[in-house]
């Protein structure tokens, strides 16, 4: 891997210009101009400002999820004012949450050259956009007046993120999103073809062997990702994702089921599933179906200890665990027994 590498596609920059991870026009909405990221990098010894956090990329590359960028940005802003988005809005939505959460994940090997090597980021964000299952959390939080307005991060410092970057968390005003993304995060309980078996093939590319199986049950299972309970005033949308597994040579057959719950069943984009508060079963929403995200606002949770359960939640979903992830699953585990001792 190229010491200086594109932030989407990992090679090295072609026209090089920069990538802000937290888009320029999501800072200034959330008023954070002069304001230092979410957390400091412990290997700079200092802050860095929003305006700041930038990446290189090659232009080809920065320009194309650029497109992105403006389709997203009206999409959020509905969200935030509790208006009303579709299917394809919230699969967008997800979209935009996998380049963040990727971004932000690459954003530490930048800063930190050890864990760079340790680690050796198989794919950047091009290969993490939209590859495997995801859900994506929204609540509305009840802050005091006045205090609404920022930008945080969760969860993007802890062992098991540096590892494996599947879940964080982020704060916009007063709005507390949860996001995720993994193999058999969400198909095996939504009837979709889930993975059984996985072997990596290659250390150095990340390459794995999976073996895919179709799914018995045709139908929505509560809950959907288990040991993880959405706050009950939250809205939750779920996506399964089925092609990103397969070789050129395999292909698995596509059921009624699976076809009639799909957006793209060429590029294996289920579609989406939402559900209200817990209680509520996970319905289906139909690609130019809209729901209200007019949002009850919730207590302000504990920020460190949600996104810690979180991720080890997550971490329990997936289909390859290293002894690298099993570590920060502990991590996580001593972090949330001290959390609990501070109460």
């Amino acid at each position: 891997m190229s010491e200086k590498f594109c932030i989407f596609c990992g090679k090295e920059p072609k026209n090089k210009n920069l990538e802000h991870v937290i888009p320029q026009w999501l800072i200034r909405m959330a008023g954070v101009e002069k304001k230092t990221v979410f957390a400091p990098h412990p290997n700079l010894g200092r802050n860095i400002s929003f305006m700041h956090f930038s990446f290189p990329a090659c232009t080809e590359c920065n320009s194309k999820y650029s497109k992105m960028e403006a389709a997203v940005k009206p999409v959020l802003e509905r969200v935030l004012a509790g208006q009303s988005i579709n299917g394809a809005d919230a699969s967008l939505l997800m979209d935009w949450f996998d380049k963040v959460r990727i971004g932000l994940w690459l954003s530490n090997m930048f800063y930190d050259p050890v864990l760079k090597h340790n680690v050796h980021p198989h794919y950047h964000i091009d290969y993490g956009v939209a590859k495997k299952d995801r859900l994506l959390s929204i609540q509305k939080l009840n802050l005091e007046e006045g205090k609404n307005k920022g930008i945080y991060c969760g969860g993007t410092m802890t062992h098991l993120f540096n590892y494996c970057p599947t879940a964080f968390t982020m704060l916009i005003n007063d709005y507390y999103f949860f996001n995720a993304s993994t193999h058999n995060l969400v198909s095996p309980r939504v009837g979709f073809p889930k993975v059984v078996n996985a072997c990596p093939l290659n250390d150095i590319t990340g390459v794995m062997e999976i073996d895919v199986v179709e799914n018995e049950r045709k139908k929505v299972v509560n809950p959907i990702v288990q040991n993880f309970i959405p706050n009950s005033e939250s809205i939750t949308f779920y996506q399964p994702i089925y092609r990103d597994f397969l070789s050129p040579k395999d292909d698995l057959p596509i059921s009624n089921y699976v076809r009639e719950h799909s957006y793209d069943t060429a590029k294996g984009l289920g579609g989406v599933f939402w559900q209200k508060g817990f209680v509520q079963k996970a319905k289906y929403l139909q690609k130019n179906e809209k729901i209200s995200m007019k949002l009850k606002p919730a207590a302000l949770p504990n920020l460190e200890a949600d996104v810690l359960g979180f991720q080890n939640a997550v971490q329990s979903k997936t289909v390859f665990n290293t002894v690298e992830t099993n570590f920060g699953v502990r991590m996580n585990q001593m972090a949330l027994k001290f959390l609990e001792k501070q109460k």
